[in-house]
């Protein structure tokens, strides 16, 4: 029998090393919001929990209140002005009131509940931030969520004028959009659009049913900002009600 040589040896040992060594796990993480805390089908930050700030706003001082909704391994950004009982950013809600349109109905998804046959879904309010810390693995990916109007924004864009305001009822040309940019680390990993209503080309789109969106081409992030586009734009800005309802963002980590 031949001797084996040492180049053969150490190759077929580490053969044997790496048919030892565990495969890579890829582990997913879905944040559903059905582990968020709700008074009266709603947490908009109105229970005072956040922490208070004294800020300057259109010639005066408010005191807004600042906390984080948390589910799963996400926080979302809440922000609760007191003087004005008006909160922005993220709020979680189980509403489902499908025919009362305006302000007073703003934490309504246009659907019979969340996604998936769930119950609690957030809603996006002007803006809203995402932030997502790493663990002992490493940084998340994220896949995809799920996106649906509100009851405002789908009968303010089918009907107008929605309680009073100055939004239009929408046609030829108009569109409106959520925009979803992922960063790590304070460094723009990717945008992603996905138009909420969109009339352009012979188009007449209203999303009225929970869509799933992929997001992967954002990558590995530690926050996600929310931000809204229209056609319909005024003196104040946007016309159309600035809202969208999430649910249901899959995230993904490999671990080794």
């Amino acid at each position: 029998m031949k001797k084996l040589n040492l180049f053969t040896l150490i190759a077929l040992v580490a053969v044997l090393v790496a048919s030892c060594k565990p495969e890579a796990e890829i582990k997913t993480y879905i944040v559903d919001f059905e582990d968020v805390t709700l008074t009266e089908g709603i947490n908009n930050g109105s229970d005072l929990s956040g922490t208070p700030k004294k800020e300057e706003a259109w010639g005066s001082e408010i005191t807004n209140y600042y906390k984080d909704i948390v589910s799963g391994i996400a926080k979302f950004e809440n922000v609760y002005t007191s003087d004005w009982f008006s909160w922005k950013g993220f709020a979680v809600s189980n509403k489902t009131d499908t025919s009362t349109s305006g302000y007073e109905n703003q934490y309504s998804v246009y659907s019979t509940g969340g996604a998936m046959n769930s119950k609690n879904f957030a809603l996006v309010y002007e803006n809203g931030t995402v932030k997502i810390d790493k663990n002992e693995h490493g940084n998340f990916e994220i896949n995809s969520l799920m996106l649906n109007n509100s009851t405002w924004v789908y009968l303010g864009i089918k009907q107008g004028n929605y309680a009073g305001g100055a939004a239009k009822k929408f046609e030829a040309n108009d569109w409106f959009k959520v925009i979803i940019t992922g960063s790590l680390n304070n460094v723009e990993t990717g945008k992603v659009e996905y138009y909420l209503a969109d009339f352009r080309d012979g188009k007449s789109f209203v999303l009225e049913n929970w869509e799933k969106v992929d997001v992967s081409a954002l990558g590995e992030v530690d926050k996600l900002q929310f931000e809204f586009a229209s056609s319909d734009v005024g003196e104040y800005g946007i016309n159309t009600p600035t809202y969208v309802c999430i649910d249901n963002l899959e995230f993904q980590q490999t671990i080794e």
